[in-house]
């Protein structure tokens, strides 16, 4: 009986023994593929330490710290050494390679020790001007390789005597010394532990005359010039005081000039440039020519009118270097035959009287072009007041726009022939201009009458008050004589926002460095910083801005030679260069212009300037221009199909409360795109997340929802959970 139950536990055992066995056969352990060491390609100074991490991932499960197991070495220990926790320490200028190495792996990552600084040498070294003139230095580094380079914009200047000289220590005015007084002192550019300096001294010598240049000067429509105030002082010494001079132009409306000098061709004659100082002035003239201009064109082509109503005509340049503006304002209008229709003056806008046609005549300088205005006799049967429904706060403005249905079925913007009204004007007033302005909380009706029709769309006046301001762009950089739209958006106690740019008061900082009109727009005037206020009362908000010290010479387009499929969107990217070798992001800032707006769009509306859209195939030539000089590119847009819509990440999970970026790549016959600002996303779920136009997931409660994005038939999906 005993040998029985011995025999049985063994095979028990036997059992359990194999079981074993054939469960460690059916898994195993994670194998690591990989080891990623981060910081990526980093630059270590001497004597200063980097942590560095390294991150194993394996064939299955997560991803996991090793930097506290790997093994740690550097290539070149004499430029940088590391510890077994892979700390690195800068030892001496050059280059190494850390690698991090565990079970067979190894990740790399390229480590550069630049040079230290030597010494700085202050250009010019000694220099003499007379008190309230300006000059500039330049700070060189030369570092322990021998390499130089210039650090102006790095260094901190000072002036041993501030009293004799200031020297600005602000960009990008820095190096800049102004004299106060007569006297030496010193000026000193600092890196570090490494010094420069320069001597400068304030003379007792008064200014004779000033001469400016280029004299008696002729420029193209739209092309800038900069003007250089040359001041002769009483001990026969010259001096550059063009940035200390007062300028000015004595017609601003043919050619405008910065506080700086340079000057921007308006329109076409001549205007007198000066520069003033004190009791000494000096000027020459500058004549606005339209020897660049190629050809004008009428739009909407061909024109037509309602008899009694009016239509806004634009007359577009074409220059030489293909870039294109707006020349409505600039050039002569004119109507063979006004008992048909009228037209202003400068705004373009023509006014049916009597049906039948005119030829429109559009004529700047010695290039002219026409235009074929029909009058029809229909009559307005419906007038539709945009926008149908609006709330505003007390103290801010709306715009409503009137289209008129006629007769013939045409439709036509008719805002300017109206007559507006409000019915009730203790909550909003409104303007011949259709602006309505809103007073008091409660509601109005808000009327666009044409004869006997009348329209009409509900305004509502909340009772909410201004919170804040925010400015945007919350910081920008301009050129000289550059421009940049503003917008102010104001939060209110009931947490609504809007856009009131055209109700608060806009103000600079510096009027020197930069000017702002009350429509928003900043011009740029000279090198320097300021900051851009717009207010309401009690309530503001501000923008902090930079201008270049000098002049616009070139504009690249970016992506070059790009190739898109029909209604695929692609952003482009303007960038300038200046006179001192410096380059800036001007993408907001340039006229976009399409060659071929059939083939190509491209947009100018403030947030999505520089995106264009393909229409049709065919190629376009898209150009960015400001003050006379243009970049191109070339867009084609062909007729590739789209396939499948790929949504990535595929799968999510999020916190309640937390949102979740999903991107949307289409997959066309050319390869793929970008269609995440395109595609039209939604929730399956919109209790658990809703999606906005980009993409942007936003939880509102715990569950799973499937995130679509869909161009036409095709869509991807993604799963999102919410925990």
């Amino acid at each position: 009986m005993r040998r029985c139950v011995h025999i049985v536990i063994l095979l028990g055992l036997l059992s359990l023994v194999g079981c074993s066995s054939g469960n460690s056969g059916g898994s195993s352990a994670p194998v690591l593929q990989s080891i990623a060491v981060t910081p990526a390609t980093p630059t270590l100074a001497v004597g200063v330490t980097q942590q560095f991490k390294a991150t194993g991932t394996y064939s299955s499960g997560p991803t996991k710290d090793l930097t506290s197991s790997a093994t740690w070495t550097s290539s070149t220990p004499a430029n940088a050494s590391i510890s077994t926790g892979g700390l690195a320490t800068g030892v001496h200028f050059g280059m190494t390679t850390i690698t991090a190495a565990s079970s067979g792996i190894s990740g790399t990552t390229t480590v550069t020790i630049p040079a230290p600084l030597t010494s700085i040498a202050v250009n010019p070294p000694s220099i003499s001007i007379a008190p309230t003139t300006a000059t500039s230095f330049t700070a060189t580094g030369t570092y322990a390789d021998g390499n130089t380079q210039n650090i102006t914009s790095s260094v901190t200047w000072t002036s041993s005597v501030p009293t004799h000289a200031s020297i600005s220590d602000t960009v990008p005015t820095k190096g800049t010394a102004l004299g106060l007084a007569v006297g030496p002192t010193t000026i000193t550019a600092t890196l570090g532990s490494i010094s420069g300096i320069a001597t400068l001294t304030v003379t007792n010598a008064t200014l004779v005359s000033i001469a400016v240049t280029p004299a008696n000067s002729s420029i193209p429509l739209g092309v800038l010039q900069q003007f250089t105030a040359t001041g002769t002082f009483s001990d026969t010494t010259t001096q550059d005081i063009t940035n200390t001079v007062t300028w000015a132009s004595s017609a601003n409306g043919i050619a405008s000039i910065t506080v700086s000098g340079l000057a921007n061709g308006v329109s076409l004659g001549t205007a007198t440039i000066s520069a003033t100082s004190g009791a000494v002035s000096g000027n020459t003239s500058l004549t606005v020519n339209a020897a660049n201009l190629a050809s004008l064109a009428i739009t909407p082509a061909p024109p037509s009118v309602a008899q009694g109503t009016s239509i806004k005509l634009v007359a577009t340049g074409t220059f030489n270097d293909g870039g294109t503006r707006n020349l409505t304002t600039l050039v002569t209008w004119s109507s063979s035959d006004t008992t048909k229709a009228t037209i202003g003056g400068a705004n373009g806008v023509a006014k049916g009287l009597a049906s039948g046609t005119t030829t429109i005549t559009a004529m700047l300088g010695s290039v002219t072009t026409t235009a074929t205005l029909t009058v029809t006799n229909a009559t307005v049967t419906l007038i539709t007041v945009t926008p149908s429904s609006k709330t505003i706060a007390p103290g801010t403005k709306q715009n409503f726009n009137a289209t008129g249905t006629f007769s013939d079925s045409t439709t036509q913007i008719i805002t300017s022939d109206v007559v507006w009204a409000s019915d009730t004007l203790s909550v909003a007033t409104i303007t011949a201009a259709g602006t309505a302005t809103g007073v008091s909380a409660g509601t109005t009706n808000i009327s666009a009458t044409l004869g006997s029709i009348v329209g009409s769309a509900p305004l509502t006046v909340s009772g909410a008050t201004l919170v804040s301001l925010a400015v945007t762009p919350t910081t920008a950089v301009l050129a000289p004589a550059s421009t940049l739209v503003y917008q102010a958006v104001g939060t209110y106690s009931d947490n609504s926002t809007q856009t009131i740019s055209n109700s608060v008061t806009w103000s600079s900082s510096d009027t020197n460095v930069v000017t702002i009109a009350g429509s928003g727009q900043a011009t740029g005037q000279s090198a320097g910083a300021a900051s851009i206020k717009a207010q309401i009362g009690s309530i503001s908000g501000t923008s902090n801005i930079i201008v270049e010290s000098s002049a616009l010479q070139s504009i690249v387009v970016t992506p070059a030679a790009s190739s898109i499929p029909v209604q695929v969107e692609l952003q482009y990217t303007a960038t300038g260069t200046f006179g001192d070798g410096s380059t800036q992001n001007l993408t907001n800032s340039v006229t976009w212009t399409s060659s071929a707006p059939a083939v190509a769009t491209i947009s100018v509306t403030a947030g999505s300037q520089g995106l264009a859209t393909g229409v049709s195939p065919g190629t376009s030539t898209v150009t960015a221009s400001f003050g006379g000089v243009a970049g191109h590119t070339t867009l084609t847009v062909n007729n590739a199909t789209l396939n499948t819509i790929n949504v990535t990440p595929a799968s999510a999970d999020v916190a309640l409360g937390t949102s979740q970026q999903f991107t949307a790549t289409g997959n066309y016959t050319d390869g793929p795109h970008d269609l995440t600002n395109q595609a039209t996303w939604t929730s399956s779920n919109v209790g658990t997340a809703v999606v906005n136009s980009a993409g942007l997931a936003i939880s509102a409660a715990t569950g799973t929802t499937t995130i679509k994005a869909a161009m036409g038939p095709v869509n991807g999906m993604a799963t999102l959970t919410v925990h």
